[in-house]
């Protein structure tokens, strides 16, 4: 129990811990569309002989997101091979450096209290929200680890009474960072602490604000020649509608006005009990209050509160846009002391996982209609799901302190889920099926009929070209004319004269189909 209790207290136990857990969450599920397939795949079309500057998606600019995490899936490439996994798990590394970075800034928060950083570790890497969707290919986990360097870098900034070269170039690193990986979305999640500079100001030994704002400012210029290195290149080689795009509809241009996920102002409010799922409860929180005067949980307090705001204003909002906050909340709940779990209490944040092992189960007997788990369940999953579940319950049941009756839960009730809806996820959204059709004869070209076809199936079927997309029947007509024997991607059933059906298959809501161009 005593080696079990130092490891809590081990940042870098809680990081292992986190990739552990999303690599399970990894193999359980296929490559989700459209946003894993479609980020895979501007990666591989990067790795084929694409723009290694501007990404690319079916041949064409993809000026959506930037190239940080392109450029880390094609390093793994280079290194490991063309690996789906090795792929995958990019992110999740991103993610379990923030759990990392997390613990550090801790240290560097309340260097007086060194168990906080453990502390703060763990109730990220166990924090559902970032579990669920650090284990995915997605940009934010990234985006986490230049925010928590950002937050430090301004707390390093304050600690002295002269401007730190280091800090100062330290927070252009992480702005930059912060743009490679996201965009200027970084500076929503950074500057709204650093301006308030003021309101959690360490002492009167600290730097003046007159001083600490011309550092940031120096920082702001840092983060801008930092970024000319590729901004440059990559506006000289994109066309105009890049440039547009990269530099104002894919950040203000979402801010003002959403052209996708528009939502109403309170709806990061309103989920907010799932941000705070499981460590953000009953004590952990009023600990946090009696602690409101110092000036590190001012910080960390608005650091996670402007967040909230700003983005809540924000036109266009998604869950996991506020992921950077999730670290300033572990850091938050790391003031609360272990303390010791009641005996009943200890068990309520695992009851999302009671009840979906009872739907389960349910589900397994036939006791709950089809529609409750589409596609039914596997009764081996399932089997594993309780076994998991018990192997949770016991631990818990057993825990001294509150962090280790709470680190489990995400974890284990998030892999109950995917092993819920395993059949149905391997059923209804693997890309492998059409992927298989389209390998084994690409050499002759690959199109698709779907102008919103987001390489669902390019990467999965590592095709040596990208996907050329037909935008009308005269398109179609030219391209079955240049391509003898190419293959013919769509959605819907093509009754067109030269067309020899090859196979079908779903991918959520939509059935594609692959047919052959014929003599």
């Amino acid at each position: 129990m005593q080696n079990f209790l130092r490891l809590l207290s081990r940042p870098a136990a809680a990081a292992l811990a986190f990739l552990a857990a999303a690599l399970g969450l990894v193999l359980l599920r296929p490559l989700l569309a459209v946003d894993e397939t479609r980020y895979l795949t501007v990666a591989w079309e990067m790795w084929i002989g694409g723009s290694k500057i501007v990404p690319h998606l079916n041949g064409e600019v993809y000026s959506h997101k930037p190239p940080l995490l392109f450029w880390l899936v094609n390093l793994v490439w280079a290194l490991v091979g063309t690996s789906d996994l090795a792929a995958r798990m990019v992110a999740p590394l991103a993610g379990a450096g923030a759990v990392l970075l997390t613990g550090r800034l801790a240290r560097a928060l309340w260097p007086e209290t060194p168990v906080r950083a453990g502390r703060a570790a763990w109730a990220l890497a166990g924090t559902g929200v970032f579990l669920a969707y650090g284990s995915a290919t997605m940009f934010d986990t990234l985006l986490t680890v230049a925010t928590l360097c950002g937050i430090w870098a301004i707390w390093a900034l304050a600690q002295r009474e002269a401007l730190s070269r280091p800090a100062v170039l330290g927070l252009g690193a992480a702005l930059a960072l912060g743009v490679l990986a996201k965009g200027p979305v970084i500076l929503l999640h950074v500057m709204p602490a650093a301006l308030a500079y003021p309101l959690w100001r360490p002492g009167p030994q600290s730097l003046p604000p007159r001083r600490f704002y011309a550092g940031l400012g120096l920082g702001v210029l840092a983060c801008l020649a930092l970024l000319a290195l590729w901004l440059g290149p990559a506006l000289i080689l994109g066309d105009a509608g890049y440039r547009n795009d990269i530099l104002w509809r894919q950040s203000a241009g979402r801010m003002v006005q959403s052209f996708a996920h528009d939502r109403p102002v309170w709806f990061f409010l309103a989920l907010l009990p799932l941000f705070l799922w499981p460590f953000g409860w009953g004590r952990s929180l009023a600990a946090v209050w009696t602690e409101r005067a110092s000036p590190q949980v001012r910080l960390l307090a608005i650091w996670a509160v402007a967040g909230l705001v700003a983005f809540s204003f924000v036109s266009g909002k998604q869950i996991h846009y506020l992921m950077p906050e999730l670290a300033a909340l572990a850091l938050l709940l790391s003031v609360a002391a272990p303390g010791v779990p009641g005996r009943l209490t200890r068990f309520v944040p695992l009851l999302p996982a009671l009840v979906l092992a009872v739907v389960g189960v349910a589900a397994l007997l036939g006791l709950v209609p089809d529609k409750t788990l589409p596609g039914g369940v596997s009764p081996l999953a399932v089997m594993a799901g309780l076994a998991l579940l018990a192997a949770t319950l016991a631990l818990v049941a057993r825990a001294k302190t509150q962090l280790a009756a709470l680190a489990p839960v995400a974890p284990a009730t998030l892999i109950l889920i995917e092993l819920l809806v395993w059949r149905s996820l391997w059923t209804d959204s693997d890309p492998g099926r059409i992927a298989a059709l389209l390998a084994a004869d690409a050499d002759r070209g690959v199109a698709t009929t779907d102008i919103t076809y987001a390489g669902e199936f390019t990467y999965a079927a590592r095709l040596p070209a990208p996907v050329t997309v037909l935008r009308d029947d005269a398109a179609l007509a030219a391209w079955m004319q240049d391509h003898p024997g190419g293959l013919l991607l769509t959605i819907a059933p093509l009754a067109q004269p030269g067309l020899a059906p090859l196979g079908d298959a779903p991918l959520q809501r939509d059935h594609w189909q692959v047919y052959r161009v014929t003599p």
